[in-house]
């Protein structure tokens, strides 16, 4: 999930990247948690649940943190070609790494 500064930060460059790609916020919670981290920071982005960890497990972007807490997904970014192929990535390797925009436009550029 992206922390208040980091989700602050896409919705401030929400125009920058959505007239350059889709963009898609996977949530490990459930649908009514989800909504509300989605209206309190007033994102324009389509926000997809993934609360039994289904796309998380299917891609493997989890560790064990906690043996008590199960999988944790790790923080990542995916930039997906229209034909399916992941034309860059970012993997944080702690809950709070995240890519700065910049390296996604500057990614979203390049393509």
């Amino acid at each position: 999930m992206w922390c208040n500064h980091q989700l602050g930060d896409l919705v401030e460059h929400a125009h920058a990247l959505q007239t350059r790609a889709t963009v898609w916020i996977v949530n490990p919670q459930d649908t009514a948690s989800t909504a509300r981290f989605k209206e309190k920071r007033a994102a324009p982005f389509t926000f997809l649940c993934d609360e039994d960890l289904n796309v998380i497990n299917q891609y493997g972007i989890y560790h064990m943190q906690h043996e008590e807490h199960g999988h944790i997904p790790y923080p990542v970014t995916f930039l997906i070609k229209p034909d399916g192929t992941v034309a860059w990535q970012f993997l944080g390797l702690k809950p709070r790494d995240r890519p700065k925009v910049q390296d996604v436009l500057q990614a979203l550029d390049a393509l």
